[in-house]
């Protein structure tokens, strides 16, 4: 039975811009997984289409390769299922790592109450990543990413779910062609 992979952002966006410094690399990876599908989800496709609506200086033309090369993709859909098993991680992520009070209930119940807004990102409890890490769950699907914060997600979505089906790629941020 063939595996099926689900593409965290931080590898679709790369597989999908020629223009990035990875680009060969990471579609090179992708080549050695064979002719299993290759996948990505809503979340991703909406986190895509931001940063180009909002990246400066980002020419027409390679923005359009960027959509041409997502519409490529089988883009699952974020339902009711996914909904619950996103509330699930997500309690069990609060339930971990939430301060407590002195009787050690439950001080916070929202990521802004954890920490202050700038240093958020170091929790690793990115929301669009919980919601990607559902949807793998979910439809069973092979996750790769190569975003290392997500790995306090993964450990919740073993101990509640069992999975263990995601690849945390070292893909180098290689210098820009010209930079020096």
């Amino acid at each position: 039975m063939p595996d099926a992979y689900l593409l965290d952002t931080s590898i679709a966006t790369i597989a999908w811009d020629g223009g990035h410094p990875s680009h060969a690399l990471v579609r090179e990876r992708l080549a050695a997984l064979g002719d299993d599908p290759i996948s990505v989800c809503a979340i991703s496709i909406g986190e895509t289409e931001y940063g180009l609506q909002v990246s400066p200086g980002i020419d027409i033309e390679r923005s359009q390769a960027v959509r041409n090369a997502m519409s490529q993709y089988q883009a699952w859909q974020i339902d009711h299922h996914t909904g619950t098993t996103y509330g699930q991680l997500r309690g069990a992520l609060f339930k971990r790592y939430a301060p407590r009070d002195k009787r050690g209930r439950l001080a916070a119940k929202r990521p802004e109450e954890l920490v202050d807004k700038t240093t958020a990102r170091e929790l690793g409890f990115q929301e669009n990543d919980l919601w990607i890490v559902s949807v793998a769950i979910q439809y069973d699907l092979h996750l790769i990413t190569r975003d290392k914060r997500i790995e306090r997600i993964l450990e919740i979505a073993r101990d509640i779910f069992g999975y263990d089906r995601a690849d945390v790629w070292d893909i180098p941020m290689l210098p820009k062609a010209g930079a020096g």
